[in-house]
């Protein structure tokens, strides 16, 4: 036997090499799979256990196809054959050290996120953007640990490590843009001018949801269902209108006007009555107002126009969307109360005054 192997050791070697292989391969795909089930957070890691198990078929292949290649090639490049599998060995324990760490800070910081969102006011904001920026941190270190086997990329990324602040300087010119984004991200992460869920302005034009912030840029969710998408240096450098900062209660101004011959006292408490009765409607009294029966909405003359007395009603709710609604809602029950009492709503009327001569002389002609 042994002298069988010893005249065919070429074969014994190309059937030993494809046996490991293949035995290999079972059994990294067997402990994944093993531990995909005992683990309770498995299901959440899916993606990644799909990706191990790819990687890892991949990376035994290529090992057995580099131990099978000493069967072709001289002695003399069998320290070639090394390196190569050395390099194949290194890649291999990059991607899968890159795969995992991505996934144990995505799982990490969408915990945190998970469980943020349950509450009513939990800030996801810092950890969502935190999630993507050291998402992406873990994909360069990768990128630069698969660039040191490589002959001709090493010298690049040791000197990478070696010069970040120059690098750091020459992408800071050749990527602004890009660096300046970044940036914007990470001040709105923290300093929170806004948070994700807030509704906001962004300038004079721009108003909607924030649905996401990234590494680049801002989404936010008009109320069209049109996602704007804002890069993070430009949100910096506009006005922001936060309608959900420190409290998200809302103050509406409803305003009408009245004609000079109307009930002012009536309209105001027709107005009143109108506001209060409204669903959306919020008492913020407190006690010693409610005591003293200070009434829920305050009504106030405002301007005496040129055709209309202008009354102004101060109405709270509870967000701005629900005072969207009710103001929405407190014009259409005002006009149809001031019909019911008489009460009039003025507007301009234009008077068309011929000169008589003129018209008798346009008759004619």
């Amino acid at each position: 036997m042994k002298e069988l192997i010893i005249e065919h050791k070429e074969i014994a070697w190309a059937v030993s090499v494809l046996l490991f292989t293949i035995i290999m391969i079972l059994f990294s795909t067997k402990v994944l799979n093993l531990i995909e089930r005992k683990w309770k957070n498995s299901q959440s890691y899916a993606s990644v256990f799909s990706s191990l198990r790819r990687l890892s078929k991949v990376f035994y292949i290529l090992i057995g196809v580099g131990l099978v290649s000493y069967l072709f090639v001289e002695k003399e490049t069998h320290e070639t054959v090394n390196d190569n599998l050395g390099r194949i060995l290194w890649f291999g324990l990059v991607i899968a050290a890159t795969i995992i760490l991505s996934a144990i800070s995505e799982g990490y910081f969408s915990n945190k996120i998970r469980k943020l969102s349950k509450r009513d006011k939990g800030d996801i904001t810092l950890y969502k953007y935190i999630k993507y920026l050291a998402t992406a941190l873990i994909y360069l270190f990768g990128i630069l640990m698969f660039a040191i086997a490589i002959p001709a990329l090493s010298n690049v990324a040791t000197a990478a490590g070696a010069s970040a602040g120059v690098i750091a300087l020459v992408a800071g010119v050749a990527s602004q843009e890009g660096i300046s984004n970044i940036i914007g991200g990470l001040f709105i992460a923290f300093f929170k001018p806004f948070r994700i869920g807030d509704i906001i302005k962004v300038g004079d034009s721009t108003m909607g949801r924030v649905e996401d912030i990234n590494l680049r840029h801002t989404v936010i969710n008009d109320f069209k269902n049109v996602r704007v998408v804002i890069p993070n240096a430009v949100v910096n450098q506009e006005n922001i209108t936060n309608y959900y900062m420190i409290e998200s209660k809302n103050c509406e101004w409803v305003e009408v006007g009245i004609s000079y011959d109307s009930d002012i006292d009536e309209a105001i408490a027709v107005m009143r009555e109108v506001c209060e009765a409204n669903q959306y409607c919020m008492d913020i009294r407190n006690d010693q107002e409610k005591e003293s029966n200070k009434p829920i909405v305050d009504v106030q003359v405002i301007e005496l126009g040129d055709y209309a007395i202008k009354l102004k009603a101060w109405v709270w709710s509870a967000s701005y969307l629900t005072g969207f609604r009710m103001r929405n809602q407190i014009h259409k029950s005002l006009k149809e109360a001031f019909d019911r009492e008489g009460i009039k709503i003025p507007f301009p009327h234009t008077h068309v005054v011929f000169d008589p001569a003129h018209v008798s002389k346009l008759a004619h002609n």
